[in-house]
């Protein structure tokens, strides 16, 4: 099966159909055509009428006929592809045309149809196999005396001429296809970088960069959303803030920078605990805050208990292996709460928390 760089299989396959469709068409006018030819036959010429029938109708359209089925077996059922093919057998019906009516003037400029046949492909290589193939058939039906007979040889030579005018001129349109295609291209690449870009500001707006949490903001959108759907569909929902003990600590003895990778190595802490449905955010330097949603406050308390061991268990080398613990405060959303009280009430349970030894939650239904 030939490759084609500007169709896809889907749209190539789906073009050839279409191709077939219009060889039909040219095969059905056909023999509209003889039908009136023999009904005119009949009127005029009545004792012409079984040898036009013969050698103007059945023999013709049987070769179409012939032709075509050929062309529904390789494409529609051993599904082959080739442009080269296709093109063929378009020439070989409009020969068919030509050869069946030698006294009628100008249907060598049939040939045409199927030579645009090829602009679908957007290929000029396929384009000038066309024209080979469809001179080769305009030369090839002169050999007939009765054609040759009906056609001077300024008439052979001007249908000659009209295949390479016509060439000169799908010439024409598939390079002004092709610009028209670059630009179209050119404006989706443009598209897409600034889809990116976009993307990428928009992220910016919600992540900390960091830890690549949910930021302060987005977290407060969240919030909002989150009490708003507790409310109105009775959803369970939990929020937690922790607290790094002592962090101010570690950045004085060991640096910022390793303050920082403790910070990433808890964010990851955090999501590696959680599920799909909670938010985790960095509220602020050493603060992180959860949402947590389709769990009972007791199986939020377990959740968040792992958590706290999960972390007072890292190892950080940079640190001689000194432990890092964080404080938590979890409190349960009901209805008599506010978003404001919601948050104040999770905060004043971490403060609590730390009063009480830090390292460990305190929770509130």
């Amino acid at each position: 099966m030939e490759k084609y760089h500007n169709l896809s299989r889907m749209d190539y396959k789906q073009w050839f159909e279409k191709i077939l469709g219009f060889y039909w068409l040219m095969v059905i006018i056909s023999v509209l055509g003889q039908c009136v030819g023999l009904f005119i036959t009949y009127l005029n010429y009545p004792d012409w009428v079984s040898e036009f029938l013969v050698y103007k109708i059945i023999l013709p359209t049987s070769v179409q006929l012939l032709i075509m089925l050929i062309c529904v077996y390789i494409i529609k059922i051993k599904k082959i592809y080739s442009s080269k093919f296709l093109t063929i057998s378009g020439t070989l019906v409009a020969l068919v045309i030509i050869l069946t009516h030698p006294d009628v003037p100008g249907l060598q400029v049939m040939l045409l149809l199927p030579m645009s046949v090829a602009l679908i492909y957007f290929d000029k290589s396929k384009l000038l196999f066309s024209l080979v193939v469809n001179m080769v058939a305009l030369s090839v039906i002169y050999i007939f005396p009765a054609i040759r007979e009906s056609v001077s040889q300024y008439e052979f030579f001007s249908y000659l001429l009209s295949l390479f005018a016509g060439y000169f001129i799908y010439l024409a349109i598939l390079e002004r296809g092709n610009e028209v295609l670059q630009i179209v291209k050119k404006a989706s690449e443009k598209e897409k970088e600034l889809l990116v870009k976009s993307t990428m500001m928009e992220r910016l707006t919600k992540i900390d960069a960091l830890t690549n949490l949910y930021n302060h903001k987005t977290f407060q959108e969240y919030l909002d959303q989150f009490v708003e759907q507790s409310l109105k569909y009775e959803m369970p929902l939990q929020l937690a803030i922790l607290d790094i003990d002592n962090f101010k600590t570690i950045n004085d003895t060991y640096g910022h920078s390793v303050g920082d990778l403790v910070l990433k190595r808890l964010a990851n802490a955090i999501v590696d605990k959680v599920t799909e449905n909670d938010i985790v955010a960095r509220y602020g330097g050493e603060e992180f805050a959860l949402l947590l949603t389709n769990k009972s406050l007791e199986e939020t308390y377990q959740l968040i208990e792992d958590i706290r061991l999960h972390i007072s268990q890292i190892n950080h080398e940079e640190m001689k292996a000194v432990k890092v613990t964080v404080s938590i405060g979890l409190k349960n959303f009901n209805k008599g709460l506010s978003k404001l009280h919601f948050f104040q009430h999770a905060d004043a349970l971490l403060y609590k928390a730390k009063r009480n030894g830090k390292d460990r939650v305190m929770f509130e239904n």
